[in-house]
């Protein structure tokens, strides 16, 4: 896959530090939801990489990371959610979202599949605009949760009645050869529009938490979520609850996508916001807690929770629509979106943890179409199009 939109700029040289904005700040799990039960370990224990210092991200004074480690099925505030491609195959590049179990951390990946479009219930459709691609869905809670469970808060957070982000000028920044440098400036300029456009709705919905960070990098980085390298197996970028900072890496971006398909870029980093969003609002940690009661729900849920992000991803994509620009190129951006992430046919059921490509191209476009955040109610949506 490929379009006509390239960027700009020279390789940084070896030797320097990945891009850091800001520096990583600690994120406790909060109270409210109790601690997930679970062993307690030191901190530590993740393969260091053989010949290769890792770069350690600036911190906070007395940031700790030390602490327990949840079990996977439950998750834990030191989780973090990564997109990643699979292997390649002679019919071309599939990328697939997957979870990454290590300790106390669960990664997801998008991947590149074939997708056809689902269906939504009747009940379940909203109007859409004239000559729109794709649905206009506003899930709605068929129960009645008790109030203040965590139930009620995936349900029925104050998230989803805190509407839209409006109109931002965001015009997209060149890739150029897709260098560090070039995905640098891109994803700046990008961040500041996500911080920007989510703010004020997170005031709104009575959530003021700091801005995350952002690490843009080429090489190892040591991370409360565990230490990475560059093309570590198909993580393209991820989200680290542990200090609320979104780390996209630069060698696997090229290798999946290329700095021609600047909307998958635009989707990655606009997915990982979305987990931001998740922990803030409190909808990660509530349903950390409900996996506690529920264990036999975790792909289920874990699903709804990757087409959640991706439904916030499609939201900030509509507020950018006429500046970045996306006008003339909706059908290019539903077929990035409905062709290149989520669980592979191959994917044994098992391990459908992130939803199939159609499934992910549903959301993303849903959130696009509505503009705003009742768009993403992905845990009061039926089963059918959350698969």
């Amino acid at each position: 896959m490929s379009n006509t939109y390239g960027y700009g700029g020279p390789q940084e040289q070896p030797g320097q530090r990945p891009a850091v904005l800001p520096p990583p700040q600690a994120a406790p799990w909060p109270q409210q939801y109790g601690a997930p039960q679970g062993v307690q370990q030191p901190y530590g224990g993740q393969p260091q990489y053989p010949g290769q210092q890792p770069y350690v991200p600036q911190q906070f004074p007395g940031q700790q990371y030390a602490g327990q480690q949840w079990p996977q099925q439950y998750g834990g505030h030191n989780q973090f959610n990564s997109f990643g491609p699979p292997p390649r195959k002679s019919n071309g590049m599939r990328l697939t979202l997957i979870g990454l179990a290590v300790f106390l951390f669960v990664g997801v990946a998008l991947a590149v599949v074939v997708g056809t479009a689902l269906r939504p219930s009747s009940d379940d459709v909203a109007g859409g605009r004239p000559g729109q691609i794709g649905p206009s869905v506003v899930p709605t809670p068929k129960t009645n949760a008790p109030e203040g469970s965590a139930e009620d808060i995936m349900q029925n957070s104050p998230i989803f009645g805190a509407g839209g982000l409006g109109e931002i000028n965001c015009k997209a920044e060149p890739l150029g050869d897709g260098s560090l440098a070039a995905q640098k400036r891109y994803y700046e300029k990008l961040f500041k529009c996500l911080n920007d456009g989510w703010r004020p709705v997170l005031s709104k919905a009575g959530i003021n938490q700091p801005d995350p960070g952002l690490i843009v990098f080429d090489k190892p980085v040591v991370t409360a979520c565990g230490n990475f390298k560059p093309k570590s197996g198909r993580v393209l970028a991820f989200y680290c609850y542990g200090n609320n900072v979104m780390y996209t890496d630069v060698l696997q971006m090229q290798q999946a996508f290329g700095p021609k398909e600047d909307l998958a870029f635009l989707m990655v980093i606009a997915h990982e916001y979305g987990h931001h969003i998740q922990g803030v609002s409190g909808l990660f940690y509530a349903r950390a807690s409900y996996l506690q009661e529920h264990p036999t729900e975790k792909l289920d849920s874990s699903r709804r929770n990757e087409l959640q992000a991706s439904c916030f991803a499609g939201v900030f994509s509509r507020s950018i629509e006429k500046s970045y620009p996306l006008r003339g190129r909706i059908p290019e951006f539903d077929f990035q979106a409905s062709n290149s992430f989520g669980d592979s046919p191959e994917t044994p059921q098992e391990e459908r943890t992130h939803g199939q490509a159609k499934s992910q191209g549903f959301w993303i476009m849903n959130g696009f179409n509505v503009g705003e955040t009742k768009a993403c109610n992905t845990f009061a949506a039926p089963a059918d199009i959350v698969r």
